[in-house]
């Protein structure tokens, strides 16, 4: 019995020990900048950008014309749901101008896909918002 326990507690501690770098490794591949283009309910054309720094993230809304009209800034983990993979965007700070920025309470927690210049995002499923749920698809602005 002993022996089996250890046996157990040894796979498990190796599968966290390669889960957690598998992660490590998309939190490498999501640095840089992101964007995806959008229309809102009035039609108006707009553009959402996530450009993440090692543990940091900035996330803007531009309208058409090339006015930020949002930015928040905090902090980015990537984290296991079951099966699938999440992005935590945590302690965030947010306003219109980069130097008039308020905490946020709220964190977010959305699943995504990784895949080359692909980076899948939905977003608005971990409790209700204002906003419904959406998937949006970004991809890599620099190379």
């Amino acid at each position: 019995m002993k022996k089996s326990l250890g046996f157990l507690v040894g796979v498990l501690s190796l599968f966290l020990l390669v889960g957690s770098s598998a992660f490590a490794g998309d939190l490498e591949d999501l640095a840089g900048k992101w964007s995806v283009k959008k229309t809102n309910d009035q039609g108006q054309k707009y553009t959402q950008s996530i450009e993440v720094k090692k543990d940091k993230f900035t996330f803007k809304i531009i309208d058409a014309d090339d006015k930020v009209v949002l930015i928040a800034k905090g902090d980015v983990k990537i984290e296991k749901l079951g099966p699938f993979k999440s992005i935590k965007f945590s302690n965030i700070q947010a306003g219109s101008k980069t130097d008039e920025l308020e905490a946020v309470d709220d964190d977010r927690v959305c699943v995504y896909t990784l895949s080359g210049n692909s980076f899948s995002l939905a977003s608005n499923f971990d409790k209700e918002r204002d906003a419904g749920p959406a998937l949006d698809l970004y991809t890599k602005a620099d190379k």
